[in-house]
């Protein structure tokens, strides 16, 4: 009897084992099938964390910085993208440190709790790279940033440009920055010092670009106070720029307002194309992505790197305007890449 209670559980745990065995196999055969399995490994993990992950600017970066990365068997992450909920600057760079990335490439600021973290990701031996932006007076191992002081003399120059090509005697420009940027103050500073002894009236203004929304309504309640809008507007950011150029469209000023303006969105490209806009300085995110992850490797290879890594602004305008248009045709076609 218990012989033969002890056979039928056997034969029955033998089965189960050939069925579990027959399962096994099948879902191990239908991951190869779909490719799960089939993955890279690279030897350093490096987190991106933006200021704004939705900027044109940003996002364009990170491109730059996986697809660089990638040539060099390091992955580039951006920490903050598609996200369920919202999360600080501080808090990615928290997560960043928890996560034990191989290092940070970071867009900096001067706030206390950023220079907390970045000495804790430093003493839990995570460089920490600052790109555009810099985190001064922190434990960061190196900043890639942008010339702003020659920008702004590029923008400068290009009012006097503009102001040449009108009738006036009197010239008045408004330049739009955003709040809490301290390369747009460096910008507008170089931009003044350019237009000193000129005959141009300059003015600045600020806005809260809490979204586009809110950035499109405040760049109308701020050229509705003119009774004629400004002769040249200059915009230091993508987002200033869309808005403020929609805005003269709107109110049929294309032509009698000039907008100097920033980065090559399609947008802002087509409008240079048609003189709606009269030129626009452009990130070369390209370089700043290849200094930012060849820092890191150089810091974590050698054991020390360049502190400052610096980058110039790429001027586009009627003349060269079609070559970039081009350009974004042809990675929208997948051609040359």
């Amino acid at each position: 009897m218990f012989l033969g209670v002890l056979s039928a559980f056997t034969l029955v745990m033998f089965a189960l084992t050939i069925i579990g065995l027959v399962v096994f196999t099948l879902q191990v055969n239908r991951y190869e099938a779909s490719g799960i399995d089939d993955y890279n490994t690279y030897s350093r993990i490096y987190a991106y964390i933006a200021s704004n992950p939705d900027s044109t600017v940003s996002e364009s970066l990170y491109q730059d910085l996986r697809e660089y990365g990638l040539t060099q068997d390091c992955y580039v992450e951006m920490i903050g993208s598609d996200l369920a909920s919202s999360y600080t600057k501080d808090q990615l760079l928290d997560i960043a440190i928890r996560a034990k990335v191989s290092g940070i490439i970071l867009e900096g600021d001067d706030s206390e709790e950023t220079a907390r973290l970045v000495e804790e990701a430093d003493l839990a031996g995570i460089p920490v790279v600052t790109v555009m932006t810099d985190a001064p007076g922190t434990a960061r191992c190196s900043f890639i940033g942008l010339n702003n002081y020659s920008a702004g003399t590029n923008y400068g120059n290009l009012v006097l440009q503009a102001a040449s090509e009108k009738t006036d005697d009197a010239i008045d420009a408004l330049v739009i920055m955003s709040s809490g940027d301290s390369n747009e103050s460096v910008l507008c500073s170089a931009i003044q010092e350019t237009l000193s002894g000129s005959n141009i009236s300059l003015d600045s203004v600020v806005i809260e670009s809490d979204s586009t929304f809110s950035t499109e309504e405040k760049v109308i309640d701020i050229l509705d106070e003119y009774d004629e809008l400004p002769d040249i507007i200059v915009c230091l950011s993508d987002l200033n720029t869309r808005c403020v150029y929609q805005c003269v469209v709107d109110m049929n000023a294309v032509g009698n307002c000039t907008i100097i303006g920033y980065y090559d969105s399609g947008t802002v490209l087509e409008a240079i194309e048609r003189g709606a806009i009269y030129a626009t300085l452009n990130v070369n995110s390209r370089q700043l992505a290849q200094y930012c992850v060849d820092a890191l490797n150089e810091y974590i290879d050698m054991g020390n790197v360049s502190e400052y890594y610096s980058t110039d602004y790429i001027l586009i305008d009627s003349y060269n305007v079609a070559d970039y248009i081009a350009e974004d045709e042809q990675e929208e076609t997948g051609e040359g890449v």
